[in-house]
């Protein structure tokens, strides 16, 4: 039997409306059962996290406000659908086991990360035993099966270890079962939770798909499948068929939204298909994302992707290496990505965008120390299997920047992007002029030719 992984985040498992939907599209594509994993319900996660730092903050009262907010809303939610008696014991248990975790860190006086996850698993399981009772399902628990090393808040996912400890469930699941178990969290070597990062439930999704030797992993969003632009900077970006897994590690790291980097290599290593579909639109345009390259033009451009918030760091030529790569490396650790290190006889240039306060108070650090830290920058990649067959094409596209500033060109181990830096405020021209130029293929006009 073909075994398939339905995933559905926080916005498809967010109302009572949205649960409904998503158990039409569970009943559709696994009626002779699979695996669904499920994020916790949208805000619950930011709602527990705030909780989490009011109690850090010794504020209990505001902690414990957060606390019966959420409830109340579980409440609400499973009661229209029938379903609050059915969840009323597990819940009441979550719910209490969440106060300790709250009422921890209020007389410590601190949220650790180890105490944040162990928070932040109750939306998660919240979440799933509510969809195990709209889909006709089993639940069983996500923390049996992903094992991952002690790095709370960002774990490191063990594949062997996971692979290992799914044996029961491959054989359960290939007899037809049907079981919802949560995304986003494992457990340590020590057997306490862990959390694989914000975006970690697609990570999930393709994790078991890989232990569970599933033929299809299915991501289900709020858009009709990966877009070949931002639709809100080119209102005729349309989605993209089919795509190579190349492509999607591209757009991952270059900005598009639709997918979680670490959700991708699973599929390289396991080679099982990966659809983004839209939990609104069930019969809308879908993106398969494959392990073999599908058919590509010479030179062709199958999307334009683009990340915000860019600094640029430059350093003078004398200062050497040994100084851009300490300050890329302490960025890194506070939680800064890094979309770029140039360097060329005249100095060597830093492009990262911080994702943390941390990261931003080294930015803050390094800029006093003296080097030269700019905002205001954007990246953009153009990315296709065509210019894997065409490296030179990337630099033809190029001449729809015309007389652009352009910070400098980006390059890496892939061969199927180019990507460079420009100023953020250009963004909302050169997106649509660049998907015009290179995904729709609309010449460019003279004044924009280099």
């Amino acid at each position: 039997m073909s075994l398939k992984v339905l995933k559905f985040g926080g916005t498809s498992v967010g109302s009572a409306e949205a649960l409904r939907r998503a158990a039409a599209i569970v009943h559709q594509e696994l009626p002779a059962g699979g695996l669904v994993v499920v994020s916790a319900m949208r805000g619950t996660t930011d709602g527990i996290l705030e909780a989490c730092a009011a109690a850090g903050r010794g504020d209990l009262d505001s902690a414990q406000s957060m606390l019966s907010a959420i409830q109340t809303r579980h409440h609400e939610v499973a009661s229209e659908l029938g379903h609050l008696e059915a969840v009323r014991a597990p819940w009441e248990a979550l719910f209490a086991r969440l106060d300790q975790f709250l009422t921890g860190m209020a007389m410590l006086g601190e949220g650790t990360p180890r105490a944040r996850d162990g928070a932040l698993a109750v939306g998660e399981t919240l979440s799933a035993h509510l969809a195990a009772q709209c889909f006709g399902g089993a639940f069983h628990e996500v923390r049996d099966v992903m094992k991952t090393d002690a790095r709370f808040g960002k774990a490191r996912p063990l594949p062997s270890a996971i692979r290992a400890a799914a044996a029961p469930w491959r054989e359960a699941l290939g007899r037809g079962a049907l079981w919802v178990t949560q995304g986003f969290l494992g457990t340590s070597p020590e057997g306490i939770t862990t959390t694989l990062g914000r975006g970690g439930s697609d990570t999930s999704a393709t994790l078991l798909g890989e232990a569970l030797d599933a033929e299809e992993v299915q991501i289900w969003t709020d858009v009709d499948g990966v877009l070949t632009a931002d639709p809100s900077l080119v209102p005729g970006a349309r989605p993209i068929p089919q795509m190579s897994l190349g492509e999607a590690e591209a757009l991952s790291a270059f900005g598009a939204k639709v997918l979680h980097a670490d959700s991708l290599a699973p599929g390289g290593r396991a080679g099982f298909r990966l659809v983004v579909a839209n939990t609104h639109r069930p019969d809308a345009s879908r993106t398969v994302i494959l392990p073999v390259p599908p058919a590509r033009s010479e030179g062709a451009v199958t999307s334009v992707a683009y990340k915000e918030g860019i600094y640029l760091l430059r350093f003078p030529a004398t200062a050497g290496l040994e100084p851009p790569m300490e300050a890329a490396r302490s960025l890194e650790e506070a939680g800064a990505l890094r979309f770029g290190l140039i360097s060329s006889p005249a100095g060597t240039l830093l492009a990262v965008r911080p994702e943390t306060h941390a990261a931003t108070e080294v930015l803050g650090t390094l800029t006093a120390s003296g080097i030269d830290c700019e905002p205001g920058w954007a990246v953009i990649a153009l990315v296709g299997e065509g210019l894997r067959a065409d490296p030179v094409a990337a630099l033809r596209h190029l001449a729809a920047l015309g007389h652009e500033p352009i910070g400098g060109l980006l390059t890496g181990s892939s061969t199927v992007s180019i990507a460079f830096l420009v100023p953020e405020a250009r963004l909302g021209d050169l997106i649509p002029r660049l998907h015009r130029h290179c995904v729709d293929g609309a010449p460019a006009s003279p004044d924009q030719m280099i």
